[in-house]
């Protein structure tokens, strides 16, 4: 069975890293010929297909979830050509704890804004 065209390829993300749920720009060439030809998407080994918007043949938007991985490849498959290869990798970061912040209010008299954060 020959296929009419190229393996997908992804040559630029962006960002190339942040923390889960980031949402990022994925660029390439034969990304797909619609939405409906999306049939994969991966990255750090996470699959992000639900998230990925088709924009066009070279460009996916999607939201990178929890991985394994805290650095990898960018897989896209689609029914038209295919498994794909990418040129660049995405860096996932662990969130920072900061703490937790209560807010408390006070009266005008107390405080000109009335608000207060603590610690």
């Amino acid at each position: 069975m020959s296929r009419s065209r190229q393996p997908p390829l992804v040559t630029g993300i962006s960002p190339n890293e942040g923390i889960p749920w980031t949402k990022v720009t994925i660029r390439g060439e034969n990304l797909g010929t619609g939405p409906t030809d999306l049939i994969g998407l991966a990255i750090c080994g996470h699959n992000c297909l639900l998230t990925a918007e088709w924009m066009s043949a070279s460009k996916i938007v999607c939201r990178v979830g929890q991985a394994k991985n805290d650095k990898g490849d960018i897989i896209v498959t689609t029914k038209s050509g295919g498994k794909g290869t990418s040129t660049v990798s995405f860096k996932l970061l662990k969130p920072e704890k900061i703490g937790i912040y209560l807010l408390s209010c006070y009266s005008e008299d107390e405080n000109k804004n009335g608000f207060s954060f603590k610690i």
